[in-house]
Parts: C-alpha cells; sequence; structure tokens
C-alpha cells in the first residue's frame, strides 16, 4: 500500500465511465491513491434510483449533491438532501439513497473501498448517457455477490422500486 503524503487530484482526464447498477460512475480518487484512507466516486443516477439497504461495517460514507435531489433514508428516518447539500452515514447504519429526479452525487467513503466495489462491479461503458431503465438482474446479482468483499452487507431491498 502506497503511503499517503502528498495531495491527489481526482479529475475527468481519462477517467472510466463505469455503468454501476442504473447509474454512471466516475472513480475520481481510489483507495490506492490515498493509501486506502479514503476514496471519492462521482455518480449521475437516473431518476428513481434507489440501491438496496445496506450497511458499510467500516466506512462513513459522504454524500455531496452537485445536482438535483435524492432521499437518504436510514432505518428511522428519510431525509430530503437537494444540490449543494451533503449528507454523512456513520459506518454500522443500514441506509439507501432515492433519486427523486436525475442527480449528480459526490460519494466519498472514509476508509476507501466503495470506489473499489463500483469498479469491480461495474462494467466499463463507452457512453456517459444516465441509464433510463433500472438496473438488470445481473447487475443486481453482481452487487450481491461482491458486496461482502468490500465490507458492504445488504440488509433490505431498496426503500422504494427503481
Amino acid at each position: 500500500m502506497p503511503e499517503f503524503v502528498s495531495p491527489v487530484i481526482g479529475g475527468s482526464d481519462g477517467a472510466t465511465a463505469y455503468e454501476f447498477l442504473d447509474t454512471i460512475s466516475y472513480v475520481r480518487v481510489s483507495g490506492e491513491q490515498t493509501g486506502e484512507r479514503c476514496s471519492v466516486v462521482e455518480m449521475h443516477l437516473r431518476a428513481g434510483h434507489a440501491p438496496p439497504m445496506h450497511v458499510h461495517e467500516d466506512a462513513d460514507e459522504t454524500i455531496h449533491v452537485v445536482g438535483g435531489a435524492v432521499t437518504a433514508h436510514t432505518a428511522k428516518t428519510e431525509r430530503s438532501v437537494t444540490a449543494g447539500e451533503t449528507v454523512v452515514l456513520p459506518c454500522g447504519d443500514a441506509h439507501s439513497l432515492v433519486a427523486d429526479e436525475e442527480s449528480v452525487v459526490i460519494t466519498s467513503t472514509r476508509p476507501a473501498g466503495f470506489a473499489e466495489f463500483v469498479a469491480a462491479v461495474g462494467e466499463p461503458t463507452e457512453t456517459e448517457n444516465v441509464p433510463s431503465t433500472p438496473p438488470s438482474e445481473a447487475a443486481i446479482a453482481r452487487v450481491h455477490e461482491s458486496a461482502e468483499n468490500y465490507g458492504i452487507e445488504i440488509v433490505g431491498p431498496p426503500p422504494t422500486g427503481p
């Protein structure tokens, strides 16, 4: 693991686009670049995007809404988060996110791991168009099959149907 002692700049030059569930996602800063301390993913969500309820065993997740609006769901609450707002979800708490409209979010986890999950289960794509349909059964299966390897436990269905 490389030591993280200098600033890391994540940008769009040469970034791979991944179709991850029903998003187009870009790993902007990988865990490898930060000595596994954090990672950053830019995600373009289709309206209705809703991953299953899940828990990050060891990672806090920060989601900054760049454009659009999402609803952050936990086992006990629902909170609307709009452009310019940020929600921080602590490790160990079940949560999900529903895109109320087509949205762009920046997702960061500390420690790293989510970016590597996106790259492992997403499919590289040449298109940068946000999918217009819910994720395929194959995409959902890849998430369920690999989540545990990245410290993610799937604990329930999406809070609303995608």
